[in-house]
């Protein structure tokens, strides 16, 4: 009897997200903020810029003022420069997902199980495998006859342009019923 042991996707799609990405982040004085503000005193701002390698992936800012609330030089100045850093960072996920950046501790040639290269490339082989309309149609007819409690959350991925081939196979094998 041939029994294939299938891994569980989420584990799957954490691994593919974990490891160490090569970003540098250059710190400076935000110079036009402050020219923007002059009319506050004590402002302090920061600009973070995201490299990895030589391309710009996020840029962020923080600021603060130091005053009778803000007290503290050292932690004022320092709330701005981790806004400016947390800024930079949050701006960068969505360049980094449109590149999808793999982490230097995954293989290169390793190909994903929706066919997305891991290498950053802008040509169409980068992008996923779509569901074919084969797969839609039979995945419609599975659903019109579920009683799946989830049946709500299937008909949106299903009316999802981005749906991939590989997740309707996995609402696929899910709906079909077990011999």
């Amino acid at each position: 009897m041939n029994t294939k042991y299938k891994t569980d996707p989420i584990e799957e799609e954490i691994v593919k997200n974990t490891g160490t990405f090569n970003l540098t982040a250059i710190v400076e004085k935000d110079i036009a903020m402050i020219n923007a503000f002059k009319h506050i005193p004590n402002f302090i701002a920061f600009k973070t810029t995201l490299k990895m390698g030589e391309e710009v992936v996020g840029i962020g800012t923080g600021a603060a003022v130091l005053n009778r609330l803000n007290k503290f030089v050292e932690r004022t100045v320092r709330f701005a420069y981790n806004a400016s850093l947390i800024d930079a960072m949050v701006r960068s996920t969505k360049i980094l997902d449109a590149l999808y950046i793999m982490p230097t501790n995954q293989k290169e040639n390793e190909v994903d199980l929706e066919g997305r290269d891991k290498q950053a490339f802008y040509g169409d082989e980068d992008m996923p495998q779509f569901a074919s309309q084969k797969q839609r149609a039979f995945l419609s007819q599975l659903l019109e006859k579920s009683s799946n409690s989830s049946k709500g959350e299937y008909l949106n991925h299903l009316n999802s342009p981005y749906l991939s081939r590989f997740d309707a196979s996995e609402m696929i094998s899910s709906l079909l019923p077990m011999k």
